[in-house]
Parts: structure tokens; C-alpha cells; sequence
């Protein structure tokens, strides 16, 4: 693949890599959405940032996988917190340069209809907020379930519904940059109302999508656990017992992020 070539996801390590990677490869896949379907461009450029993607989280989890068997084996190599910390960074700089990419592009490119199904959701939930707590809970729980499974029955599935989330609150900012360019220029605007609408969803935006993050992670190295391992290994049994431990905080989370969103 040439942009594996250019930009070698398998020796990305540093958060600016996997950043700079996720932002081209966004642009990439919004303009090939566009030129090839361009009434279906909101989610074929998510399905194929998905397909670029899927080498590379494929590979990574299964480096995670690994660190378990280490761990099973030795006892060592960290406690459940610090094993896969780097798995955790590379999924925020993946998750921030879709939301910096496809912000850009509903902004300063005529692709108008490239994110119609994002705009659809926003006007939705604009029509119909959600303040009820138990209501936020469900629903963000069903969205952690579908991607720990999608992450266990495809490896890297999860990376679909991460991609989509992200277009979302993407469109998101890039409506709030807009409303600003009546008073300020575009470009101001933008390097303005990015950092601050991100900034007003942060107080819940972030734990509820680490919350993700995690039970992708918790999803990834199982599928991989089920592959390499015998069901009854103290390998397989550790990969277990640490995706139904990620799989709790992550609820916790969730519970949080609900309890916060619900109150503001």
C-alpha cells in the first residue's frame, strides 16, 4: 500500500505519528469517498478510514496480546494499568486527527455532502436532548458493548465505530466554527472554535470515549487470546480476566460520563 510506504503504521510509536497518520489518512479517504460515491461519502470514508486502518491496530493488538502472555507467564511487565498504556495514546491520536481532518474539511472544503448522516444525528439529538441520566447510561453502554464486540468478533472492528464517533463530534465543531465567521475571518475562526468546542464537550467527551477506547482494547486482545491460546491456558485465562476488568472500568466510565452530561 503507498501509504503505508509513506507513512509505515507498523514503526508508529510517537503520539504525532499516529496523529499525522489518522489526519492524512482522513483526508484521504473523505476525497476518495466524494469522487467515487458521493451521495453515501458520510459513511464509505468512514469504512475506509476502518480499511486503512485495520493493518495497523491489527498488529497493535496483537503486540498487546503478548504483553499478557508475558505477564501470565513471568508476573511481570506492570499491573493491568500501565501494560497497555501506549495502546490508550495511540487510540487518542487516532480519535483527535479524524476530529481534526474531518473538521477541516467541513470547513474549508466544498464537500457539502460529505458529512449529511453526522449532520443528521446532530440535528436529532439538537431536536431531542437527552438529560435523563438512565437514558445517557443505556444508550452510551449499548455504543461500548457494540464496540467491544465488533473489536473481539474483527480484531480492529472497533476502530469503525471510533472513526464514526469522532466524524460526529467533528461536525459538531466545525457547526460551532461556522456561527463565529460572521464576526471573525474563517481561518481564526477555526484555530477559535476548534479548541472550544471540543472544550465544551470535554467534561463528559472525554470519559465517555475513553470508555471506548478501553473496551476496545478489552475486545482487541481477546480476539487475539481466542486465536493463540487454548481456552484452558493461564495465558487465555489473564487475556480473560483482564478484558472483563477493562470491560468494568470502562462501565464505570460510562456511569460518570452519563451522571456529568445529565447535570450540566
Amino acid at each position: 500500500m503507498v501509504l503505508e510506504i509513506i507513512l509505515d503504521p507498523r514503526k508508529a510509536e510517537k503520539f504525532s505519528h499516529i496523529l499525522l497518520l489518522s489526519f492524512v489518512y482522513t483526508l484521504v479517504s473523505v476525497f476518495l469517498a466524494v469522487q467515487v460515491f458521493p451521495q453515501q461519502a458520510s459513511i464509505l470514508s468512514i469504512a475506509l478510514i476502518t480499511i486503512l486502518f485495520i493493518p495497523f491496530f491489527q498488529g497493535r493488538f496483537e503486540q498487546e496480546e503478548a504483553k499478557e502472555d508475558i505477564y501470565a507467564e513471568r508476573k511481570s511487565g506492570g499491573n493491568i494499568f500501565t501494560r497497555h498504556k501506549s495502546i490508550i495514546s495511540i487510540f487518542t491520536a487516532f480519535f483527535l486527527g479524524i476530529v481534526i481532518a474531518t473538521s477541516f474539511v467541513f470547513i474549508f472544503l466544498p464537500f457539502h455532502d460529505a458529512f449529511s448522516l453526522q449532520s443528521s444525528v446532530l440535528r436529532g439529538l439538537a431536536s431531542s436532548p437527552e438529560t435523563d441520566f438512565l437514558r445517557i447510561f443505556l444508550n452510551n453502554t449499548q455504543v461500548m458493548v457494540l464496540t467491544f464486540l465488533f473489536s473481539v468478533i474483527m480484531g480492529a472492528g472497533a476502530i469503525f465505530i471510533l472513526a464514526w464517533n469522532a466524524s460526529v463530534i467533528a461536525v459538531y465543531a466545525g457547526s460551532a466554527v461556522n456561527s463565529l465567521t460572521s464576526s471573525v475571518p474563517l481561518p481564526a475562526a477555526y484555530l477559535v472554535g476548534l479548541p472550544s468546542a471540543l472544550g465544551s464537550i470535554a467534561l463528559h467527551g472525554v470519559p465517555e470515549i475513553l470508555a471506548y477506547f478501553i473496551a476496545g482494547l478489552a475486545g482487541g486482545i481477546l480476539s487475539f487470546g481466542i486465536i493463540k491460546e487454548k481456552i484452558n491456558s493461564k495465558e487465555f485465562k489473564q487475556i480473560f480476566l483482564d478484558a472483563v476488568a477493562y470491560l468494568a472500568i470502562a462501565e464505570v466510565l460510562i456511569a460518570g460520563a452519563g451522571l456529568i452530561e445529565a447535570l450540566l
